[in-house]
């Protein structure tokens, strides 16, 4: 088995290690969360008029911050990754 795999970047295919393409997988999901969280917090500051978007954003910045948040975003994003590299393996049935 092979410990290169491949990465799609537009048309390109590069070759890359495994952990390299799980570790961006990690990274662009904790990123993802951190804007859905973003949108949500901007939509809820703007539509309970409690100041508006640079309101908003403020209350963003000041969760995002907290390590205990950014552990659990990345922890849930190693978490699923992990989950979904073993299931597109068999799911442990060889």
């Amino acid at each position: 088995m092979s410990d290169r795999t491949q990465l799609a970047i537009g048309r390109n295919m590069l070759s890359v290690p495994r952990v390299t393409k799980r570790a961006l997988e990690v990274l662009i999901a904790t990123g993802m969360t951190g804007m859905v969280s973003l949108l949500i917090l901007l939509l809820n500051n703007v539509l309970t008029g409690r100041g508006g978007w640079l309101n908003g954003f403020d209350v963003w910045m000041s969760f995002i911050r907290r390590p205990d948040i950014l552990g659990t975003m990345v922890l849930t994003a190693i978490c699923t990754v992990a989950f979904l590299q073993w299931q597109r393996d068999g799911g442990g049935k060889r």
